[in-house]
């Protein structure tokens, strides 16, 4: 990782603290996103859009997750 970025402050041990309280969470919450893909009610698009930002950031640090089955191609490709 590149010093001076918006992680750059951090140390080694916390960059992967973070990466892999990161991953806890996106791996606790994927059962949720995924029951909840064919809700429309605002809360449920702002929390899958949040979701999916998660396991992008995610990907940009190293890490790959599996994206839910139930989420939809088009939302997947957001």
């Amino acid at each position: 990782m590149e010093k001076g970025g918006p992680l750059g402050d951090l140390t080694v041990g916390e960059l992967e603290a973070l990466r892999g309280a990161a991953v806890w969470y996106a791996k606790y919450h994927a059962a949720d996103i995924e029951r909840n893909a064919a809700e429309r009610a605002a809360y449920a698009v702002a929390e899958r859009e949040e979701y999916l930002a998660l396991i992008a950031a995610l990907e940009k640090l190293g890490v790959r997750l599996r994206v839910p089955d139930g989420l939809s191609p088009a939302i997947r490709a957001a």
